[in-house]
């Protein structure tokens, strides 16, 4: 009887012949691969994305890190990455019921927690110019909850998916290759990366079965920092601005319904290269994500270590 709710309640939501494992299929694949796709690798960022054809939004809070190891070499280090994220996908609105003659609210949340852990190795040379290669293992568990629900159909939807959470690996390769100057005290730069990201999801809602999902995001970034603005007892403020292009790849373009998006930001600088010896700069990022089916924005806050 609960599936027979949970079909009846997507029918309604959809308007169309789809089962319930293509629309909780969608809203997962959604939310596990645009938490690791659409946010910046610098600091503590969060966001807020509007997947318009897909009709879903998000929230998403991430802390990745990137440390660069001391090496004996002049132009070959190794360095650690991962992240800890947290991100929550809202399908929320109303639909009717015929039976009763009246309107049922109706929202759904799909939460995710992830931490991964990597690692790589770096190559840059006198002419400005930088290849990071990398493998970074992320675990991430899935569940999903129904807020105030109005009636039998929101309880039969909550029960159904009640304490359900879902194990999820996921591998991802990294490629990076920058090249940066220095012009009259300005540091333009030219960035273009590939990341590749695979999942295993043990999906055990019930009768849904385990599945893979595959995404890739190719970017192409220009940018430069300008000289010093501002200087106090050897510290000194500098601005970036950055735009990004990229190219979605996989499963994730069926889901968001889009395959390009770019990016405009920000970033303020505050450097402490004498004052802290522990962080060589601290930092505030803004910037703007959008496309023909995605609305959004990424608030970053973060430090750079110094070693």
């Amino acid at each position: 009887m609960q599936i027979l709710f949970f079909l009846l309640f997507i029918t309604f939501y959809l308007h169309a012949e789809i089962n319930e494992e293509n629309i909780a299929t969608k809203a997962y694949q959604t939310n596990i691969n645009a938490l690791m796709v659409f946010t910046s690798q610098e600091g503590l960022n969060s966001g807020h994305y509007h997947f318009t054809d897909a009709g879903f939004k998000m929230d998403i809070y991430h802390l990745p890190f990137l440390y660069h190891l001391k090496s004996s070499y002049k132009n070959i280090n190794f360095f650690l990455m991962g992240n800890v994220g947290y991100s929550r996908t809202m399908l929320d609105g109303v639909i009717s019921d015929p039976s009763k003659d009246r309107l049922l609210n109706y929202d759904n949340h799909l939460r995710t927690y992830t931490g991964g852990l990597g690692g790589g190795i770096r190559y840059q040379n006198e002419n400005g110019i930088n290849i990071l290669a990398g493998l970074e293992l992320i675990y991430s568990r899935t569940g999903i909850s129904v807020r105030q629900p109005d009636d039998d159909l929101g309880n039969a939807i909550e029960d159904f998916f009640k304490n359900k959470f879902n194990d999820n690996l996921t591998y991802k390769v990294l490629t990076q290759i920058e090249y940066r100057k220095t012009y009259e005290g300005f540091k333009p730069y030219a960035l273009l990366s590939y990341k590749l990201y695979e999942t295993k999801a043990d999906f055990s809602f019930d009768a849904l079965t385990s599945f893979t999902t595959q995404a890739s995001v190719t970017s192409f970034g220009l940018g430069a920092e300008t000289p010093q603005l501002y200087t106090f007892n050897q510290m000194y403020l500098t601005l970036e601005a950055y735009l990004y292009g990229h190219y979605l790849g996989g499963d994730i373009t069926d889901v968001v319904g889009f395959d390009t998006y770019h990016t405009i930001g920000t970033v303020a600088y505050w450097n402490t290269p004498e004052n802290i010896n522990w962080a060589e700069r601290f930092f505030l990022e803004l910037s703007t994500v959008n496309s023909s089916g995605l609305e959004g924005y990424n608030i970053g806050i973060g430090f750079t270590v110094d070693f």
